[in-house]
This record gives C-alpha cells, sequence and structure tokens, in this order.
C-alpha cells in the first residue's frame, strides 16, 4: 500500500465521521425549536391510567430532578400503576425564582403522572447541605422531622433519593436529609424495611447495581416532563443532551452493571441507579450482583424486590 492510499483511507474515514458528526448536531438544533413549558394548559398522557399500586416517592433536591432522573419511577407508574409522589425537597436557591419554578414543576409533574408534595414552608428547607447539618442541628432536626411526617403520611414502599456523592451540594444534603428522616419514620413507625435507588444526575454513581432500559417512545415522553422546566433549559439546554448522556448510561452500565467485559446491551438508552435498603435507621446493603432491565420488560415493585434482596 501506497502512502497515497494510507492517505485516502484517513480522508474518506475522516469526511464519513464529520458527515455523522454534523448529522448528530443537526438533530440537537431541530429539537431547539420544540417548545418548552410551563405550557398553557398542564400537559397530560392522553389514555393514563390513574395511579392505584404501590407508594413511591422520589425526593428531589431541585425542581428538574423527578424529570432528569426519575426514569425508573415512570417506569413503575406506566409498567404497574404505581403511585409516584414528587416530594419537592428544595425549590431552589434563588427565592425571587420559586413562583416560576413551582409553576414549572406542577406542569412537569402533571405531564410525567406524578403526585406532588411541597413541605409546608419551603423557606424552612433552605440550606439542605452537610455543613447545615453538622452547624444548625436544630433547623436540621426540623427539617428531618418535617419530611419523616410526609413519609408516614405517604407510606411508601420505595424512595429515590440522590446518591451521596453526586457533587452538587444540595443533591449530597438532600441525600443525607432523607436517609435520616426515613430512619426516622421506620424506627417511629414499625414500618418494615424500604428499597431505595440512589440517583446521579450531576456525578456518576460510582458502583451502580441497576441498569433500566429505556425505548425511543419512552424517552420522548420523558422529555415532555423535562422541557416543561422551560426557565432551566432556557438557561441550560440539558434537554437536549438528556438522549446523549442515556446513550453513553449504556455504555457504561453494560459492564459496571453487567460485569466487566459483558457485550453491550442491544438497546440504545439506560438509567443507572443503586439500590440499597432502610432497615429502621439502618442502612443496609442489598444482595451483591448487578440488574439489567429492558425496556419491554415489565417493572413493578415485587420484580425489584426479587432482583435486590436484603444481603
Amino acid at each position: 500500500m501506497t502512502p497515497e492510499d494510507a492517505h485516502a483511507i484517513w480522508k474518506s474515514r475522516y469526511e464519513r465521521w464529520l458527515g455523522y458528526l454534523f448529522r448528530l448536531s443537526e438533530c440537537v438544533e431541530a429539537g431547539r425549536e420544540i417548545p418548552v413549558g410551563p405550557s398553557p394548559a398542564k400537559p397530560r398522557r392522553p389514555n393514563e391510567r390513574p395511579a392505584h399500586g404501590t407508594s413511591v416517592v422520589y425526593c428531589a433536591p431541585h425542581p428538574d430532578d423527578e424529570a432528569i432522573s426519575g426514569a425508573l419511577a415512570l417506569r413503575l407508574r406506566q409498567d404497574s400503576g404505581a403511585r409516584i409522589t414528587d416530594v419537592a425537597v428544595t425549590l431552589g436557591s434563588d427565592k425571587a425564582e420559586r413562583p416560576r419554578r413551582m409553576r414549572e414543576l406542577e406542569s412537569a409533574c402533571s405531564a410525567l403522572g406524578f403526585d406532588l408534595v411541597v413541605p409546608r414552608r419551603p423557606s424552612s428547607f433552605d440550606h439542605v447541605n452537610l455543613a447545615a447539618r453538622s452547624e444548625q442541628p436544630e433547623e436540621w432536626q426540623a427539617k428531618v422531622l418535617e419530611l419523616a411526617e410526609i413519609f408516614h403520611r405517604l407510606a411508601p414502599e420505595a424512595v429515590f433519593l440522590p446518591h451521596a456523592h453526586d457533587f452538587n451540594t444540595t443533591h449530597v444534603g438532600t441525600h443525607a436529609l432523607v436517609v435520616d428522616a426515613i430512619g426516622t419514620w421506620l424506627e417511629a413507625s414499625g414500618h418494615g424495611p424500604v428499597l431505595l435507588f440512589e440517583t446521579e444526575i450531576w456525578g456518576p454513581i460510582e458502583r451502580p447495581n441497576l441498569m433500566v432500559g429505556l425505548s425511543i417512545e419512552f424517552v420522548a415522553a420523558q422529555l415532555v416532563g423535562i422541557s416543561e422546566h422551560g426557565g432551566e433549559v432556557k438557561r441550560n439546554p440539558y434537554h437536549l443532551l438528556h438522549p446523549f448522556r442515556l446513550m453513553d448510561n449504556v455504555r457504561r452500565g453494560s459492564e459496571v452493571v453487567g460485569g466487566q467485559g459483558s457485550p453491550a446491551v442491544p438497546f440504545k438508552f439506560a438509567e443507572l441507579y443503586h439500590a440499597v435498603w432502610m432497615k429502621g435507621a439502618e442502612r443496609v446493603p442489598a444482595r451483591p450482583g448487578g440488574s439489567i432491565l429492558r425496556p419491554d420488560e415489565k417493572i413493578d415493585l415485587d420484580l425489584l424486590r426479587a432482583r435486590f434482596p436484603l444481603a
């Protein structure tokens, strides 16, 4: 092979990859033309079944987290009729923006089919971070007790919360607050163990043990909810890159969850979680091993309990 032949191969491959990247960029730009919320009327999926099943709580550090990392909660809603309640731990740090974020959150929850609970005094949930936990113990305990009362009222069988190292200080603080509140509720009520699903948005979970496959149609429905947070996606259009994050989860999860050296799964989109248990005030690991759920696999809590029994 001559140098000219080698150069021709490089140029041909380069041009094809360049075309591929231009088409990807064009797809992202096409997404900018789709309207974002909050919509004039709260969007609602046609022919959606009323929630009638198991109580599940998603604890969102900020409005929009419930839509971005709530794929498994939405799968439980759609597949088994679970009642998903989004607990808005905060409405963001900027008090002037809270009315706008509240409107967007209500619209997003309507699009996703989630119920919504906001603390009685949202301002009392300022400073949800580890510094407040250590330096303002009385205020922290008031937050714990109010959140524990919400758990008592909703009696969830599963709870979503950020993982302990999800970078953002409010995400990390929400992890600690939810664990404290669940422990308080379980010890006071005598309720049995509760399955926890730790989520990731800003920082990857070091050892996820659950990969949830998502269909193209599912991701489109999820994007309806995400894009209702119009003020946020105008500031940072993360909704346009959300599918790419889900695609990278397939790359990562195929081996991190499926086992090092495992082949890539045959679907394109997935969300990653870490499943653990709360038993009283104790955080208890699930049995070692990972689980991969296909996009066409019906998901309910019985299936998840069977995949992640107490260690």
